[in-house]
């Protein structure tokens, strides 16, 4: 179903339900539940049992439309999404998947913008909460479950593992390797055992399978909050700004982590720059070997770039690029041989390299690498560890 489609189902009786009143909050605890005995249950099976707690959102606002998920936590019709989901907007519908039914949120009970989280008042009883778990004990490897609704593709499952618990400005974030698209957004992260450890919050855009998911323990102090809020009346944060700062010197603030940034990059380029080139020399694995020289030129032409990102992990992208010179001389028959061949050997190219990194502050990582292939006159994705100097910077 596409997100037009998906819109037009949700937007159509707007103006009627809209004059609804809201529907007031019981005092009701979420589920929360010790897991120390609790069975490992099947992705299959966590679907089954939380299909009807999981909600396809559309947001309206007076030029734009947002597509995000968003599950029940509380009895009757609390719903827990991420603030970026309704942001903006005057008007969200809310449908469960297998019901034709649409609900509507106009006010909000609480919300966190560090955390991009907000829980919103539904005007339903007959919806099931999830079972919240403790994100504390979350282990670094286990497996995970998300549920959401990409494109609007209602009750969509994927699967990974928890790779990693992330320290961003003082919070925590769950890195996890399962697959995450547009509208995927406030998506539930079940463990094994069937209870929520996250929320999914973001994905870093250059990234292989780099999505982030909020510690669902953030979102305790949301459930204590009892003050209604108009979702209209809500705060609209500077979207210009990477890191989304509310305070006022938000943009000085901006402008200084995009200058460190910058300085940051131009660092790793220098570094990139004075890398020396080598050789190796490869013997073919005959009785009475051959030898093959693999020589290699320092990089040349180093060019980077610095663009603001949206991922709440890294606000920018570094991507550097660069020539690598190479070459082999083939069939050499002694190893001296091979050491002494010259850099002008029998093949030789000149190869295009383009990497790209996280940028925090001044901190800088390497995300990933690609080539130019000439022959498929593309990109691709570099596989593999190397132990080249320009391989190693910036890496850790």
């Amino acid at each position: 179903m596409s997100l037009r489609h998906l819109a037009g189902l949700l937007l159509l009786p707007v103006a009627v339900c809209a004059q609804q009143p809201p529907r007031q909050i019981s005092p009701s605890a979420p589920q929360v539940v010790n897991k120390s005995n609790a069975v490992v249950e099947a992705a299959s099976q966590i679907l089954d049992e939380n299909r009807h707690s999981i909600a396809v959102i559309v947001g309206a606002g007076n030029t734009s439309l947002k597509l995000g998920t968003g599950f029940f936590v509380r009895s009757p019709g609390l719903l827990l999404t991420n603030f970026h989901v309704i942001e903006g907007m005057d008007v969200v519908g809310v449908k469960v998947p297998g019901s034709d039914q649409v609900l509507w949120a106009k006010k909000v009970t609480g919300f966190d913008l560090d955390n991009d989280l907000v829980l919103l008042e539904v005007d339903s009883s007959n919806v099931r909460p999830v079972t919240l778990g403790d994100s504390d004990e979350a282990k670094v490897g286990e497996q995970i479950v998300v549920v959401g609704n990409p494109e609007g593709l209602e009750e969509t499952i994927s699967n990974g593992l928890l790779s990693g618990v992330r320290e961003v400005e003082g919070r925590k974030l769950l890195q996890i390797s399962a697959p995450i698209s547009e509208g995927s957004s406030g998506s539930p992260v079940f463990d094994t055992h069937g209870d929520v450890i996250g929320v999914v919050v973001s994905s870093l855009e250059s990234g292989q399978n780099l999505n982030f998911a909020v510690p669902i323990n953030y979102v305790e102090p949301l459930l204590k909050v009892t003050k209604e809020q108009e979702i209209s009346a809500l705060p609209k944060r500077d979207r210009g700004d990477p890191q989304s700062k509310s305070s006022a010197n938000s943009a000085d603030e901006a402008a200084d982590n995009a200058k460190l940034a910058v300085q940051a990059m131009s660092k790793i380029a220098e570094q990139i720059r004075g890398c020396a080139g080598f050789s190796e020399i490869i013997p073919t694995k005959e009785k009475k070997p051959h030898y093959s020289r693999i020589h290699y030129d320092s990089p040349t032409d180093v060019r980077f770039d610095v663009k603001p990102n949206d991922s709440v992990v890294a606000p920018f992208e570094g991507i550097l690029e660069f020539s690598i010179y190479h070459g082999v001389s083939l069939y050499l028959r002694t190893a001296d041989q091979a050491t002494s061949a010259p850099d002008n050997p029998m093949l030789s190219s000149r190869t295009r390299h383009r990497y790209f990194y996280r940028v925090t502050g001044s901190a800088v990582q390497l995300d990933y690498r690609t080539y130019f292939d000439s022959q498929q006159q593309s990109w691709v994705l570099q596989q593999g560890n190397s132990d080249a100097c320009w391989d190693q910077i910036g890496k850790q």
